[in-house]
């Protein structure tokens, strides 16, 4: 832990500090006696009274250094100096009744000087202390170098990392920060940072991962790296700090859980070919009975079947779209290019397309596209009579709401609460695929058109799921 009177945090240091407290503490010996010795030489020499303000000036000099080095004695410092010097100056001075009038502001002065800066130096402290307790504290290994590479902190998490303590790591320099990790001395992203080299977009801040196999205990553990640069007032780049963190686990959990997804997905493949084969089976039989049959009951029995034939056939269908929903990790989407994508393969013929959504980017499934596919594919179904479609956006307090309009004959009310409902054929056919690939990343969809003005799709992303770059 720091005292009050120890050195400021290496990690807002700029300049460097004297080797050793004595070296201080001879600093600011030597310059008090230099202050008032040339405040005394003054005086013998017969300087007249009314220059004697110059030199309190360079006795605040030894003042500040002490206040600022030593706070809790930088008070009774800056009394003492000054008492001295108001004595010294009242002993050699002329008689003069104004004298005392002229000493006392400037020894006050001077206490003043002493007590902002240890004021001042002892806010810096607690705030250094904070910052390094901070440090020291933090969930994630961290270390932070300085301006010429030297280890400066080295917080407990990393000690148990690493196994390397934090005595035989600080002020350490040459990458020797390096060797736990990477077995050589390489530059790690601080190191890179400090060299200037940053990323466009991120000036400041670098990320990576790998795998270092000598952690846990030999086992391996896969790491992902973030720097941050430590900036001066400024702006320029005085250090930087990186903290590691082992995400193996969940390296390992997305791993299996794409293995998972895949050995599900053949399976379920499986399932659907072999349904699409008895159902195949199904269909010839129950055309056959049509042949066979002219019983109305019997024939209206056969429709029946093959009814419910028709239902088991359209589940495989939208099993067959859903397979790869959810595989990819959901991403950050442009929005004007993935609606350009989804209009390309469609024939639009005399329907125009307007898209204002530059720009805008969503974090949604990798199949955003597909929404927009359908959501065009109804709109310009025949029976629809569109000849334009808007696909503009609006910022709201709840999120951001894309709008996908036409201008065609709309969807009536008895219609719009079955939209997004899993069914077969119809205006809306395909839209509950897209209620399910947008509710993945908590985005919904809803329809609040005019009927007979043309249908009005309002895609609703929450406040943190969209970005306007």
């Amino acid at each position: 832990m720091q005292g009050k009177d120890t050195p400021a945090c290496p990690i807002m240091k700029i300049g460097k500090p004297f080797a050793s407290t004595r070296n201080r503490i001879a600093a600011i010996a030597v310059l008090a006696v230099l202050a008032l010795g040339g405040n005394l030489l003054g005086l013998i020499l017969g300087a007249p009274a009314g220059l004697l303000p110059l030199p309190a000036l360079p006795l605040s000099i030894p003042i500040i250094l002490a206040s600022y080095w030593y706070p809790r004695r930088g008070i009774p410092f800056s009394i003492c100096l000054a008492a001295v010097y108001a004595v010294t100056v009242f002993l050699l001075s002329p008689p003069d009744p104004l004298l005392p009038f002229t000493i006392l502001p400037r020894a006050v002065f001077l206490v003043l000087v002493g007590g902002v800066v240890a004021l001042l130096a002892t806010r810096l402290r607690e705030s250094e202390q904070q910052m390094q307790e901070i440090i020291e504290f933090l969930p994630d290994a961290t270390f932070a170098l300085d301006r010429e590479g030297k280890v400066i902190a080295w917080n407990r998490a990393i000690e148990e990392m690493t196994g390397v303590k934090k005595e035989a790591m600080l002020n350490q320099g040459d990458y020797e920060h390096a060797i736990p990790f990477c077995g050589e001395r390489r530059p790690l992203l601080a190191d890179r940072l400090l060299r200037g080299e940053v990323e466009a977009g991120n000036p400041h801040t670098l990320v990576s991962e790998t795998s270092v196999p000598h952690l846990r205990g030999g086992k391996g553990a896969h790491i992902r790296f973030t720097a941050t640069a430590l900036l001066d007032a400024n702006g320029n780049v005085a250090g930087a700090i990186e903290s590691i963190r082992d995400v193996s686990d969940q390296v390992m959990t997305e791993a299996a859980l794409r293995n998972a997804g895949r050995q599900l997905n053949t399976l379920s493949g499986i399932l659907r070919t072999d349904l699409a084969n008895r159902l195949a089976v199904l269909y010839g039989y129950l055309s056959v009975g049509v042949m066979k049959f002219d019983d109305p009951a019997v024939l209206s029995f056969i429709d029946d079947l093959h009814d419910a034939a028709n239902g088991i056939r359209r589940q495989i269908e939208i099993s067959r779209a859903f397979r790869d929903i959810g595989r990819s990790p959901p991403g950050w989407m442009p929005v004007q290019e993935t609606v350009r994508n989804a209009a390309a393969n469609l024939p639009f013929g005399a329907v125009s397309l307007e898209a204002w959504t530059e720009r805008l980017d969503v974090f949604a499934d990798p199949h955003l596209g597909t929404v927009f596919t359908h959501l065009f594919e109804n709109a310009l179904a025949p029976a629809t009579g569109a000849t334009r479609i808007v696909v503009t956006y609006h910022l709201r307090p709840d999120g951001c709401a894309i709008i996908v309009e036409d201008d065609g004959t709309g969807i009536p009310d008895a219609e719009k609460e079955r939209l997004f409902v899993q069914r077969a054929e119809s205006y809306g056919h395909g839209l509950f695929l897209a209620h399910e690939i947008l509710a993945i990343t908590g985005i919904t969809i809803r329809e609040t058109g005019t009927p007979g003005e043309g249908a009005r799709f309002e895609i609703l992303v929450p406040q943190e799921g969209y970005r306007i770059d």
